[in-house]
């Protein structure tokens, strides 16, 4: 193993979890023209500029090859009009686009570079303000520490929507592993409790029980007026299964950051750019929603890997609910199971 390789990758790795570059190159027993040495070649060059003798190319990232940066700008391209099946619910970010080249066989440059590239075509925008570090904790304290798929679902309802020329609305229910990013989808005509528990059972079919369900406080999540003191549907079929049931604080929606940063992804690729005219069209595009969700959208968390690639490549095997389950064919209470109910609130 070549250690000055590996020491260059360890260097890189906590500068990019925001450690200081003194920290950094001191604790390792280098100098600090040795940490900015390697920074600048990484960032050129990505993993490749931390090898002694580097394998990309001797120019800067901005003199990238005329054919490779017309490859990416025409992907960008082709993505942003969404003609073919396979571009419909396409991202069309650098990750996305550096993703495409490597299935198309090419050896692409990093991300920063392919986004550099979309800056310099004017196909992306200036980059949104950084949030302040009191915005930061605001939204991330307290959490989770989350490691592997299966640990938690958040729960999302959106609705009520309604379709051009109709008067009968629709809501949607999501769930989205936090560690994976998999999505479980449906539309429906209602928001009771017992249909967003039937909605939760089908998707724990799919995509296995977690350890943790997170939704906000909807009265179809924690039970009804006429009893406030009592646990609702959901949270007593969460108990039923093991489940940890979480209440997010009273409207502060930014507590299920996944699965509220995906609803808005659905609204723009979903109801706001496609024209759906009736209940089993809607109900196809959500179905092919998930599908691209989970099979086409990479992730910079995920080194680049969609959902699904993620979970096979750790061999994560979910804990599916049987397919003979439904409600409320097994699931009776006669008094609230035993077990655990989290809410958050800031102290």
């Amino acid at each position: 193993m070549n250690t000055l390789y590996e020491d260059r990758k360890i260097a890189m790795k906590r500068y990019l979890e925001g450690e200081q570059p003194s920290h950094i190159y001191t604790s390792l027993g280098y100098s600090q023209p040795w940490f900015f040495k390697w920074k600048l070649r990484y960032e050129r060059y990505g993993l490749d500029g931390l090898l002694d003798v580097p394998s990309a190319p001797h120019h800067q990232a901005n003199q990238t090859e005329e054919g490779f940066e017309t490859a990416i700008v025409n992907i960008r391209k082709r993505r942003e009009k969404r003609e073919r099946d396979e571009t419909q619910y396409a991202l069309i970010g650098a990750v996305a686009i550096q993703k495409e080249l490597q299935d198309l066989g090419y050896d692409p440059p990093c991300v920063k570079t392919v986004h550099n590239i979309l800056v310099r075509h004017d196909l992306i925008g200036t980059a949104p303000q950084v949030p302040s570090v009191q915005e930061v904790i605001d939204r991330h304290y307290p959490a989770f520490h989350i490691t592997q798929p299966g640990q938690l679902h958040q729960l999302d309802l959106v609705g009520p929507r309604d379709l051009k020329g109709s008067s009968q609305t629709y809501y949607f229910y999501h769930l989205r592993d936090v560690c994976s990013r998999r999505v479980a989808l449906e539309v429906g005509k209602n928001h009771t409790a017992s249909t967003v528990v039937n909605v939760v059972i089908r998707a724990w079919q799919r995509m296995g029980i977690p350890t943790l369900l997170q939704h906000d406080n909807a009265l179809e999540c924690r039970g009804s007026h006429q009893h406030p003191r009592s646990a609702g549907l959901l949270t007593k079929f969460c108990l039923a299964q093991q489940v940890e049931s979480v209440f997010i604080p009273v409207r502060q929606p930014w507590w299920n950051g996944s699965i509220e940063n995906f609803t808005g992804l659905f609204q723009r690729f979903v109801l706001n750019s496609q024209d759906i005219t009736d209940f089993p069209q809607l109900q196809r595009e959500v179905k092919a929603f998930e599908t691209a969700a989970n099979t086409q959208h990479a992730h910079v968390p995920l080194d680049g890997k969609t959902s699904l690639e993620y979970e096979h490549c750790i061999q994560f095997t979910p804990n599916v609910l049987a397919a003979t389950d439904t409600f409320p064919s097994r699931f009776h209470f006669q008094q609230v199971p035993a077990g655990k109910v989290s809410f958050i609130c800031r102290i």
